[in-house]
């Protein structure tokens, strides 16, 4: 899949050593005739904090509402399939949130991939703000069967189109997860399209 596009007109398109041998076995050797003395043990090694555990993943079921608190979006989810060449679809008008249907449902295993304008024929879009978004911060998914996936914020990135990472962004990850994308960089004149997109990661929270 090609990662969504977004012109300022909504007409963009959808922008992807060999181990060494084993030594031998030492052959046994004669105890010493005394005993070594004691020595210290050595102070535990430190470790950094434990990977969070994996929240369970929920069963299927379509995203219906996404709300952002702190940047002050509410908004009902559509719909985003793929184009005739392959790319996804971008929602037509600045409000809407799109669900892309060929990844996860929000909830269920894998990143599931919603998408938003930045701006829409000179309008603010509602990802405006997106790329304010910060580590912690929640982002609540109302789903159609009425339950609701809580996830946190990880980290936010921006790449530019023409290197955008389609494997780390679309690839799969042990548990649930989201991606918000949108666009950013400079808007081109030419082609009325931005130069870069911004993910924003998310990660399902417990309960």
């Amino acid at each position: 899949m090609v990662l969504a596009g977004c012109a300022d007109d909504g007409s963009g398109s959808a922008a992807g050593s060999a181990p060494s041998p084993a030594q031998p076995t030492p052959s046994t050797t004669q105890p010493p005739s005394t005993t070594p003395p004691a020595t210290e043990s050595p102070a535990p090694a430190e470790t950094g904090p434990a990977e969070p555990a994996v929240p369970a993943a929920l069963p299927a079921s379509r995203p219906a509402v996404v709300e952002i608190e702190s940047l002050g979006v509410r908004r009902e989810v559509i719909d985003l399939g793929l184009t005739g060449d392959g790319s996804m679809e971008v929602p037509q008008g600045p409000d809407p949130i799109g669900w892309y249907d060929q990844s996860p449902t929000p909830g269920e295993s894998g990143p599931s991939v919603l998408a938003g304008h930045l701006t829409w024929n000179g309008t603010d879009g509602v990802f405006r703000h997106l790329d304010q978004l910060a580590e912690g911060d929640e982002v609540v998914v109302t789903r159609e069967d009425g339950t609701v996936a809580r996830f946190a914020v990880t980290h936010v990135d921006q790449y530019a189109k023409d290197a955008f990472p389609t494997a780390r962004v679309y690839a799969n990850t042990p548990g649930p997860e989201l991606r918000l994308i949108t666009c950013a960089g400079d808007l081109e004149p030419e082609s009325g399209d931005y130069s870069d997109n911004v993910v924003v990661y998310a990660r399902l929270l417990p309960g």
